[in-house]
């Protein structure tokens, strides 16, 4: 299986119903052929580098999705025959991508950002490190030298 990216530009004038619609089109594409997606990020409407079909603003979609090369053939057939998408690029990020590594790797990271950095201790209130050192400045740091560096 292998990791892609899609980023499109739909159509900025649409309502909002017929944008969802977009978005449930190419998503329901992917897992349709047998593929995931990752993530799905609407960035907003913002202003074209240069105008594409007579529109100089587009709504901005980043979508990362697994899944085989035909999956990518078809998506992109629909991308072009779809008049609601002014443009999009597919870019290849991961040849060998295991989703099931994947899930694992990102349950790590939310685990330890739910965990808190710093607990502070009751007996001395100094704030300390979730693994237990305390964090300490080094013997040959000057807090009014560091001052003087930063105002120039």
């Amino acid at each position: 299986m292998r990791k892609y990216e899609t980023f499109f530009i739909v159509d900025p004038d649409l309502p909002d119903e017929a944008n969802s619609t977009v978005d449930n089109k190419v998503q329901s594409i992917v897992t349709s052929n047998g593929g995931e997606v990752i993530a799905y990020t609407p960035w907003g409407k913002r202003k074209l580098a240069y105008p594409i079909k007579k529109r100089t603003r587009g709504a901005y979609v980043l979508m990362e999705y697994s899944g085989g090369p035909t999956l990518v053939a078809e998506l992109e057939r629909n991308l072009r025959i779809d008049e609601r998408v002014l443009k999009f690029i597919t870019v290849l990020l991961d040849e060998r991508y295991d989703p099931e590594k994947e899930r694992e790797r990102r349950e790590q990271a939310a685990a330890k950002a739910a965990a808190p950095a710093f607990e502070e201790d009751e007996e001395s209130g100094k704030s300390v490190e979730a693994e237990g050192e305390e964090e300490e400045m080094p013997e040959d740091f000057d807090a009014e030298e560091q001052k003087d560096e930063d105002e120039e």
